[in-house]
């Protein structure tokens, strides 16, 4: 007698129902079959099943180590008597929770899960700007002509499926009223949707408002058939996926799936859990955390923003709203970086300093630098928001040449990594909320070029507009590496302090530092 399997799932439950003879030959569909999808709640009905033999003994065996080592709750469904007898009678009922007719299962009990530092700095930025579109952070693509819509929205579906992020919903905890979140909320399924250019062109305005917040989901993602063209339409909020996440494993992953199909990449995928990570982190112990925070504390003690930042001359109301400047970089080319002993985004960084400190008049420059978060090769498998923000703080007063000053500002860096579980100090106390930011973004999914997906290529034509100046921290000082080789410099800047005017000219000096840092034999105090 053969076997059939069918699997349903709600939320954090997964159940698969077998009916017929669990033997020695449909034991193997069954472990080819069986995978947890990230579930936390695994569930084998067995009510339809009138036959168990050792191998499906052993089968079940290693489907609950599965479950187990991913940290969920593993049973076995109301078994007929016979099927109930042999587990009985191997001892397996001691260690397999079983749940007899008439039971009922146990419920998960779900938890409530504390927002990163980070995390909460984003959304109480949001609820202080509850109109602007800051949070917005995906993009439009257009698609080839050739790629099969269906297959990528399977490929979608099962991204969402895999990674328990996309069931994040932000909540208020019952008991103590505070911002948390939970990963029991349903994925809704993408589908692919004809729609008229009117329409489209309508959905592209709606995709423009802000988030709601509170017990939702926070993502938006579209496939969309129109006369003309084939699109997919992705927006994440920011608190819960930043670009590496986006980029490096999102579309990655969806590339994989769309090419190889969800089967073949969810038996290779290896487990990981954002939630665990998440739990892991807030039991750090405070002596730990108390360390990194007085390390932050005096990195920026005597911060001030009319020495550490480029002068600021009242902004311009005549320039309007635009609140962004972005100038491609001249002079300065990959292979540069090849052999070197410091990274591209030291160099820069180095250079934006450099900037800072030379149009301030002063010999001394604090920032702080974002860091994309993952530093294991766990971490950098997990999809979710791991950004950290880390205060740099540089004396120039001590004169060295190009060649020793990058070298030792990568020391420096690596120093300030050691203390990243103590930044939630510079979060919760706003210790670096009016310092320049800078971020070295990699990748070609960004102000132009496209990503790959199969043998085609989906070319980005709109990214989320910020209508709200995202300049939280007064100058965002972002370079980002092109696929192609070439770099670009984006300002972005409180129009109420800064004219563009202003920041054109920082941007040439920024530009101007790159060229000269070049010369590894140049003096720091040459450049300033």
């Amino acid at each position: 007698m053969e076997m059939e399997i069918r699997q349903e799932r709600q939320g954090e439950v997964l159940t698969f129902y077998l009916t017929g003879e669990l033997n020695k030959l449909t034991a193997e569909a069954f472990d080819r079959e069986f995978a947890t999808q990230g579930a936390k709640d695994v569930r084998l009905d067995f009510s339809g099943l009138e036959y168990l033999s050792s191998a499906g003994l052993r089968s079940i065996l290693q489907a609950a180590k599965t479950v187990e080592m991913e940290g969920g709750q593993f049973a076995v469904l109301y078994p007929q008597e016979a099927v109930l007898e042999v587990f009985e009678m191997t001892n397996f009922d001691r260690f397999i929770h079983i749940v007899k007719a008439g039971e009922k299962p146990q419920e998960i009990s779900w938890e409530y899960y504390p927002l990163r530092p980070i995390q909460r700095w984003l959304t109480d930025t949001h609820f202080h700007r509850a109109k602007s579109t800051m949070m917005n952070n995906g993009g439009l693509a257009r698609l080839e002509p050739g790629v099969d819509m269906e297959r990528l929205a399977e490929a979608v579906n099962g991204v969402l499926n895999a990674h328990d992020i996309f069931r994040c919903r932000l909540v208020f905890h019952p008991e103590t009223g505070e911002l948390c979140q939970r990963f029991d909320g349903e994925v809704e399924r993408v589908v692919v949707e004809s729609l008229s250019e009117e329409a489209f062109e309508e959905r592209r305005q709606e995709l423009k408002h802000p988030y709601g917040l509170i017990d939702r989901p926070l993502y938006r993602i579209h496939i969309i058939e129109t006369p003309t063209g084939k699109y997919i339409y992705m927006d994440f909020y920011h608190a819960i996926m930043d670009g590496m996440a986006i980029v490096m494993l999102f579309w990655r992953e969806l590339d994989k799936r769309y090419v190889h199909g969800n089967e073949s990449v969810d038996a290779k995928r290896k487990q990981s859990s954002y939630a665990d990570y998440i739990q892991e982190e807030a039991s750090i112990s405070e002596e730990e955390k108390e360390k990194g925070r007085a390390y932050w504390r005096a990195a920026l003690a005597g911060f001030d923003t009319s020495r550490h930042l480029p002068p600021m001359d009242g902004g311009n109301s005549e320039d309007g709203l635009e609140h962004e400047l972005e100038t491609p970089l001249q002079g300065i080319e990959k292979d540069f970086f090849k052999g070197k002993d410091f990274t591209e985004n030291t160099f820069f960084m180095g250079a934006a300093m450099l900037a800072i400190a030379k149009t301030a008049g002063v010999r001394e420059s604090i920032m702080s630098w974002v860091h994309n978060g993952r530093v294991t090769s766990a971490e950098r498998r997990l999809m979710g928001l791991m950004l950290d923000q880390f205060p740099l703080r540089w004396d120039f007063s001590e004169d060295m040449a190009v060649s020793e000053f990058l070298p030792r500002l990568e020391a420096k860096v690596a120093e300030g990594m050691q203390y990243r579980k103590g930044l939630d100090a510079i979060y919760e106390e706003d210790l670096e909320g009016s310092c320049a930011t800078f971020i070295l973004q990699k990748g070609s999914m960004g102000r132009r070029g496209g990503v790959k997906l199969g043998d085609t290529q989906a070319v980005i034509e709109e990214l989320p507009a910020n209508e709200i100046s995202a300049a939280e921290n007064i100058l965002d000082i972002e370079l980002n590496a092109h696929d192609d080789g070439a770099y670009a410099l984006v300002l972005s800047y409180d129009i109420e302090r800064y004219s563009r005017q202003s920041m054109v000219s920082f941007a040439k000096i920024v530009q101007d530092m790159i060229l000269a840092m070049q010369d590894g034999e140049k003096k720091l105090s040459e450049l300033l």
